[in-house]
């Protein structure tokens, strides 16, 4: 049983924390808490040396930041995951380089989220007894490739010799000279998971590896593990090889083999971002992180390319970017009944002030065409409501520059086509419609509409999903996040005001549904439009 510390000064957080987690699941049990970072560091030096400290970052006396310092320098083993807010980014940023596993997100964290990180967490654990902290003896080889891989080039847990010695245990086919990592990337991944019926990925990610691995041993040069659900992280060594040009010949031969396979095999595409060459084990982490900015050029480049981070010249990308952009403005623009100036107006601000070699700056562009009034003012209310939530949705599962484009393309056909016209409603479904659109702010079920009107919950239900296509919560909800837009653009009320207003107990569940509406939380909304600077949202 793995011991955990639990660091909040938050008692009611400290205590739900405590007892909500079915912490035998995970093989774990908490052993100690502590309302700050002195009171933990006392316990930890006195001896309750614990597995797992769960911390949170701000704290009276010692804070989180220096209380993970204090347990770096005395141990490397220990996991920790630390308990955050939204505005803490940069607190975690530095909490990162101290070799941490994982965070969660006070205000918005989910079952499932949690499950995950003590999963990953439990598996770490694993790993480093199965290896010993002190011997390095291998005591199962099955499972430990993938962990101390990660655990190194992630995590840095081992020097480059206890690297090197675990690697020559494992007999992996890795060798310090000439190294180069890369990222591969499922392209679409939710339609991936959602055709194997996979809702956790435990089935993809074993059949995957599966693939991988065999195509490796063919290749006889390699590894391969997962990174996470959608991400596969590819280490390769060339001792043997002395020329770049041949090495770069070899490494592309493999990587198309392998899309070739997923293609032929699994009708999915894959993306690889590639990092340039070192040798030395020491430089396998940075080599991962020039990996991760190659393969987030895809978003540019589109999906299903070898993307080689010294190709890309980021001045370029920018400049393609913005001319694509500028093209497509001029598309937009052609019809005057929706909103032709304020989309004119949206695309110049953001050309002069805005990153188009960003692609968050460019997603933010495309929220704020997708929310603007004047496109919206075009259709009726049910009308607005339902297409901007539907591509919206459709927009935050684009990958790539032009499929934004397309996806803002068919909203914009889709508003074309329904205004002026008036969406005939059913006199039930248009009186309950009315009476969510009048009480929005208030508390309101099916079923207490459906007793107003005179009918049954189901009948209702029936009628809203064949006139609408969604059930009346889900109406209700689009509703609330639309008045939300409203009040966010037209006065000074905070978020949690806002959420009030609208008929949201709950602030945190509020800045998640609006996000999923949207593509950004309520401030970055508001700042997109009022500071009139994409790049200023969160």
């Amino acid at each position: 049983m793995y011991s955990v510390m639990i660091v909040e000064d938050e008692m009611l957080v400290r205590l739900g924390f405590k007892n909500a987690v079915a912490w035998e699941r995970y093989g774990m049990a908490v052993v100690a808490d502590a309302a700050n970072g002195r009171e933990a560091w006392t316990q930890y030096s006195g001896g309750r040396r614990p597995d797992v400290v769960i911390t949170d970052l701000r704290m009276p006396i010692m804070d989180g930041l220096e209380l993970i310092k204090k347990i770096r320098e005395r141990d490397a083993q220990t996991r920790i995951v630390i308990l955050s807010c939204l505005e803490d980014f940069d607190l975690m940023r530095q909490a990162m380089q101290l070799g941490i596993s994982s965070y969660i997100l006070k205000l918005t964290m989910t079952e499932e989220e949690i499950h995950q990180v003590l999963s990953r967490v439990r598996d770490e654990l694993g790993a480093q007894r199965a290896i010993g902290p002190s011997t390095g003896i291998i005591r199962n080889p099955g499972l430990l490739k993938e962990n101390v891989i990660k655990n190194f080039v992630f995590y840095r847990l081992y020097s480059k010799e206890e690297f090197a010695r675990h690697i020559d245990q494992l007999k992996l086919r890795l060798h310090p000279e000439r190294l180069v990592v890369c990222t591969m990337e499922i392209d679409h991944f939710e339609r991936v998971r959602a055709k194997f019926n996979d809702a956790k990925g435990e089935l993809i990610r074993v059949t995957f590896l599966n693939v991988l691995n065999e195509l490796l041993d063919q290749a006889e040069r390699g590894e391969v593990v997962a990174d996470e659900d959608k991400r596969y992280l590819f280490l390769f060594s060339f001792r043997d090889v002395a020329s770049e040009l041949k090495i770069r010949e070899e490494l592309s031969a493999v990587l198309l083999q392998v899309q070739k396979v997923m293609k032929r095999f699994f009708n999915i595409s894959a993306s690889f971002g590639v990092s340039g060459m070192r040798t030395g084990y020491g430089a396998l982490h940075e080599l991962y992180r020039e990996s991760e900015q190659a393969i987030g050029w895809k978003f540019f480049f589109g999906t299903e390319r070898l993307l080689f981070r010294s190709d890309i010249d980021p001045a370029a990308v920018e400049a393609g970017a913005r001319r694509k952009i500028g093209l497509f403005g001029e598309q937009w623009a052609g019809d005057e009944g929706i909103g032709r100036q304020e989309l004119e107006a949206i695309v110049r601000t953001f050309l002069a002030s805005g990153q188009p070699g960003s692609e968050q700056d460019v997603r933010k562009l495309f929220v704020r065409l997708l929310h603007g009034p004047a496109v919206a003012a075009a259709l009726s209310e049910v009308e607005a409501t339902a297409l901007a939530a539907s591509r919206g949705e459709e927009m935050q599962a684009c990958e790539t520059l032009d499929e934004c484009a397309d996806a803002f393309a068919g909203f914009l056909l889709d508003v074309a086509a329904a205004r002026g016209t008036k969406k005939r409603l059913s006199p039930d479904v248009a009186r309950a419609v009315r009476h969510a659109q009048e009480r929005y702010g208030e508390e309101i079920s099916l079923q207490g509409v459906a007793e107003r009107l005179g009918l049954s919950p189901n009948h209702l239900s029936a009628l809203f999903k064949k006139e609408l296509q969604l059930n009346f919560t889900e109406y209700v909800n689009r509703v609330r996040l639309e008045k939300a837009k409203e009040l966010l653009l037209n006065t000074n009320l905070k978020s949690y005001e806002i959420a009030r207003r609208v008929g949201f107990a709950d602030d945190s569940y509020f800045s998640r549904a609006f996000k999923k509406h949207t593509g950004v939380r309520p401030n970055g909304f508001r700042r997109l439009w009022i500071d009139d600077r994409p790049g200023a949202a969160d």
